[in-house]
């Protein structure tokens, strides 16, 4: 393949934020209406969406935003092809050095692409990790939007995972940037491996973190996600137990301290985070033997035993009792970790 022009690598996008969308006209729109005149202020940003054959007023909704002049490339699917490759035909299409693909029902607030630009700018990285915080009917109900929040640089990948899985986590879609240059520059598993995984997207993500030199982690402020009535109508233990470990395992030597770090922070971070919540809705997702479908991966880690058996083994009561216990843990290794890592500033 040749090498593009200098001229073309001038002119391309520094970072491009795609948007896979399917049936959410309403939650789009909302979101178009807040990208808009941030999209028009910085011609350093594409916009791209990925209509995966939407039947409600997606399209009319995108053609009238169009035709008031938002600068966006709209892409249409012919027909559904699945949530996954919509995510790979987002990563495809995009042209940016840096690509952001975004929840269509996630919001930025204003001011957040300006702080990103001025440090896409400034300073070179290969990941970057936006930590969210969540709304159920206004954008903005918790008052916590902060166009200038905390920024902290990391150089080890170890040392990155674990200061993302004490404020979320790799798999949220709208919470990673990922320097697509630098995943290009290396081999990699093709993408489309993690094709009906509800993971597809770890694919880029763990390509750069294999690679990388530098990361960013933000603090909250600069977006949210919707809470509203979550459904998750997918086996969870299969997904992000059973399908995180074999996405570390296609991308990492299985037992290198990166591989255990990424199976042991899914341990510390995701499951006390997220399982027991879920675990008291049962009728919001689908739960599956979660001992074995667990014990035969993680058995090997000190932590499945100390951290996450209690919570999928033991009833409610003494289980909530653990968590609650493994949270205030969490909270005080938040707090050392914010005083350990190397904070920037972003002017």
């Amino acid at each position: 393949m040749p090498e593009p022009s200098s001229e073309a690598v001038q002119n391309r996008p520094l970072l491009t934020i795609a948007i896979p969308t399917f049936n959410r006209a309403v939650n789009l729109a909302l979101l178009l209406r807040t990208l808009k005149p941030e999209v028009a202020a910085l011609p350093e940003i594409e916009l791209l969406v990925s209509d995966n054959a939407s039947p409600d007023d997606t399209e009319s909704v995108m053609r009238q935003f169009l035709q008031d002049g938002l600068r966006c490339r709209y892409i249409r699917n012919a027909k559904n092809i699945d949530a996954d490759p919509n995510f790979l035909q987002c990563y495809q299409q995009a042209s940016g050095k840096y690509l952001w693909i975004f929840g269509d029902d996630d919001i930025l607030f204003p001011g957040a692409l300006a702080s990103l630009v001025r440090l896409l700018t400034t300073e070179e990285c290969d990941l970057i990790y936006l930590t969210p915080f969540g709304f159920v009917r206004e954008p903005n109900e918790r008052r916590l939007a902060n166009s200038q929040p905390n920024v902290f640089a990391f150089t080890d990948p170890r040392s990155f995972v674990h200061a993302v899985g004490l404020r979320g986590d790799l798999i949220m879609l709208s919470a990673v940037i990922v320097n697509k240059d630098n995943v290009e520059k290396y081999s990699h598993p093709d993408f489309a491996e993690g094709h009906n995984t509800n993971l597809l997207q770890l694919g880029w993500t763990f390509s750069a973190l294999r690679h990388m030199r530098r990361a960013f982690v933000f603090e909250r402020g600069l977006y949210a996600v919707c809470e509203f009535n979550p459904q998750r109508r997918f086996d969870i233990i299969r997904v992000f137990g059973v399908n995180w470990s074999a996405a570390a395992d296609r991308h990492f030597e299985p037992g290198s301290p990166l591989h255990t770090a990424l199976l042991n922070d899914q341990l510390y971070s995701w499951f006390p985070t997220h399982w027991y919540g879920m675990r008291r809705k049962p009728d919001h997702t689908i739960i599956r033997d979660p001992i074995g479908q667990m014990r035969p991966i993680y058995r090997h880690l000190p932590l499945f035993w100390f951290c996450t058996y209690p919570l999928l083994a033991w009833p409610m009561l003494p289980a909530g009792a653990w968590l609650a216990l493994w949270r205030a843990i969490r909270k005080i290794d938040l707090w050392l970790n914010r005083r350990r890592s190397t904070a920037i500033a972003v002017l």
